[in-house]
C-alpha cells in the first residue's frame, strides 16, 4: 500500500504517489492513496481542519469523530488488506545517525527510510518482521543509482516500540499502526525539504518505491507518466437547471443576478488533485457545490496547492454592467454600499449530510442520522447578493477555531459527539436549531432532527 499527501505541505510525496494510481501491473497488487488529506494539500500546510492526520492512528484518538478521523478509519481498513505500507513524506534537513550540525543529525528526517523497530514479532500473524533488514536491502539497490551522495538515503530506526525512543509521537502514526496492529512491515520514505525541485524529489521517491515493489514481487507493466505543468482547458458550469457550459480558462461567463451556479467538472491534462474555489464564498474545494451569484465572482482553479487557472462570473444587471465596474469589482473583491436590509430574510440553508446536499427551507426540519458527518455549506436569502455575508450558527456546536464568531459554515460536524444537549429543543438532544444571522440579527431558523444511527448492513 502506498500513501501520499497525509501531510499537505509535502508535494514530493503526493505527486509521486499519483504516478502509481494509473499503472498496470504484470504481477502483484497495489493499493494507492495519492492524496490522503486533500484539504491540507489545497492549503499547502501540514495540518488539516483538526490537526496532523498522521497523529490520528493511535488508541488515544480512537474516540474522536471528525471528517479526518473518518478518513483515517478508511486508511486503517486498507492497511488491513496490505502486506506492506509505504508512507511518502518530506522531512526537514538530512538524517544522520550522529550529530554533524543543526541540519544533519539524528532528529532530522530528510533522505531516510524510517521504521519503528529493527525487528518486531507480530502476535496476530505469529511472524517476525525484519524491518531493518528489508530497509537495508532496498538502500543497497537505491543509493548506487543516485549520483549526488548528499541525496543518498539512510536507514532510520526510530525504535518507536521501545520506552527509550526519542520519537514517542510516532506511536500515533500510520506506520506504527500498520506494524503493531496490522502486523505488516511499514516504512516512512522521506526526501529532504531542502530539495526545492519537485521533479527531483519525485525521482528520488520513485527509486525507493520501485525497489520496495520489487522486494515484494510487484512488477509494473506500464510506468506512471509524470505530467509537468498543469494545463487547464475549461470548466463545466451549470446555471440553474440548464445544461453545463464549457467555459475556457481565463474567460468570463455572464449570469443573471441570483442565479445558482455549480462547477460540475474541471477538464485539464490531469485528472486528480483539481479543485474549484469560489473566492470569498465557500471553502477551498467548492466543486459540485451550488452558489447563488449576486455580484461579480472569480472562480480559481487549483491543482493541489498551485493555481492553474480561473474563470470570471459577471452579473447581468444594469448595476453590475461589466463595462462600469472598477478593477476590484471585476475580481469580486469589492465591498458594496450597504443595501436596505429591513426585509432581509433567510429562505434556505444548504446542508451536506454524509456527501449528499440538502436544501432546507426556513422553518423546516431536516432529519439526519446522528452518526454521520454534517457540513453547513451556506444560506440563501431573498437578497441574494448578501448570501456570502450571512452566518449560519448551529446551536450547541463549537467549531475548532480560536474565536467563535457564530459562523459554522464549512466545518465538519459529528452530531452524536460534537453537539451539547443543553442547546437542543427542550434539552432532549433530538432537535437543534440553525440560526441564520446578518450582522448579529437573526433572519431565519432551520432545524436538524437527529435520528437513530444508520443500520450497518
Amino acid at each position: 500500500m502506498l500513501i501520499g499527501g497525509i501531510q499537505g505541505d509535502e508535494p514530493g510525496g503526493y505527486l509521486t504517489a499519483d504516478l502509481y494510481a494509473d499503472i498496470n501491473l504484470k504481477q502483484g497488487n497495489l493499493i494507492v492513496v495519492p492524496r490522503a488529506n486533500f484539504y491540507s494539500i489545497l492549503l499547502n500546510q501540514r495540518d488539516g481542519l483538526t490537526g496532523d492526520m498522521n497523529r490520528k492512528f493511535g488508541q488515544k484518538t480512537a474516540a474522536e469523530k471528525n471528517m479526518e478521523q473518518e478518513i483515517v478509519s478508511i486508511l486503517k481498513k486498507l492497511i488491513g488488506q496490505a502486506d506492506c505500507l509505504i508512507n511518502l513524506h518530506e522531512g526537514s534537513g538530512y538524517y544522520s545517525p550522529v550529530w554533524k550540525n543543526e541540519m544533519e543529525n539524528p532528529q532530522r528526517f530528510g533522505q531516510s527510510i524510517i521504521f519503528d523497530a529493527a525487528t518486531y514479532f507480530g502476535e496476530k500473524k505469529q511472524k517476525l518482521i525484519k524491518l531493518e533488514e528489508i530497509a537495508r536491502r532496498v538502500l543497497k539497490k537505491v543509493n548506487p543509482q543516485i549520483e549526488n551522495k548528499r541525496y543518498h538515503f539512510r536507514a532510520n530506526n526510530h525504535n518507536t516500540v521501545s520506552e527509550e525512543t526519542i520519537h514517542r509521537e510516532q506511536r500515533l502514526s500510520a506506520t506504527y499502526y500498520a506494524l503493531t496492529q496490522a502486523n505488516i512491515p511499514a516504512f516512512g520514505v522521506e526526501t529532504s525539504k531542502f530539495i526545492k525541485n519537485n521533479e527531483e524529489k519525485v525521482a528520488l521517491h520513485k527509486l525507493v518505491v520501485n525497489t520496495f515493489m520489487e522486494e515484494f514481487g510487484i512488477f509494473p507493466e506500464t510506468p506512471g507518466v509524470h505530467v509537468g505543468k498543469t494545463e487547464l482547458n475549461y470548466v463545466l458550469v451549470k446555471i440553474n437547471d440548464g445544461h453545463p457550459y464549457a467555459v475556457k480558462n481565463e474567460s468570463s461567463l455572464q449570469v443573471e443576478q441570483g442565479a445558482e451556479v455549480i462547477i460540475t467538472d474541471i477538464i485539464a491534462n490531469i485528472d486528480r488533485g483539481l479543485a474549484a474555489d469560489f473566492v470569498g464564498m465557500g471553502s477551498y474545494n467548492d466543486t459540485n457545490i451550488p452558489f447563488r451569484i449576486a455580484m461579480p465572482t472569480k472562480v480559481v482553479i487549483r491543482k493541489d496547492a498551485e493555481t492553474c487557472g480561473w474563470i470570471q462570473l459577471t452579473v447581468k444587471t444594469d448595476r453590475w454592467n461589466i463595462n462600469t465596474l472598477t478593477p476590484s469589482e471585476r475580481t469580486g473583491n469589492s465591498q458594496n454600499r450597504e443595501p436596505p436590509t429591513s426585509e432581509l430574510r433567510a429562505e434556505e440553508v444548504i446542508v451536506n449530510v454524509n456527501g449528499t446536499l440538502h436544501l432546507v427551507k426556513e422553518g423546516e426540519v431536516l432529519h439526519i442520522p446522528r452518526d454521520k458527518p454534517v457540513i453547513i455549506k451556506g444560506v440563501r436569502s431573498n437578497i441574494s447578493r448578501l448570501d456570502n455575508m450571512i452566518f449560519a450558527n448551529l446551536k450547541g456546536f463549537a467549531p475548532p477555531k480560536s474565536i467563535n464568531d457564530g459562523n459554522d459554515i464549512n466545518f465538519p460536524i459529528f452530531p452524536d459527539q460534537d453537539l451539547w444537549v443543553r442547546y437542543s429543543e427542550n434539552r432532549k438532544g433530538i432537535r437543534y436549531p440553525i440560526k441564520a444571522t446578518y450582522k448579529n440579527k437573526v433572519i431565519g431558523t432551520f432545524w436538524l432532527h437527529l435520528d437513530r444511527p444508520t443500520a450497518v448492513p
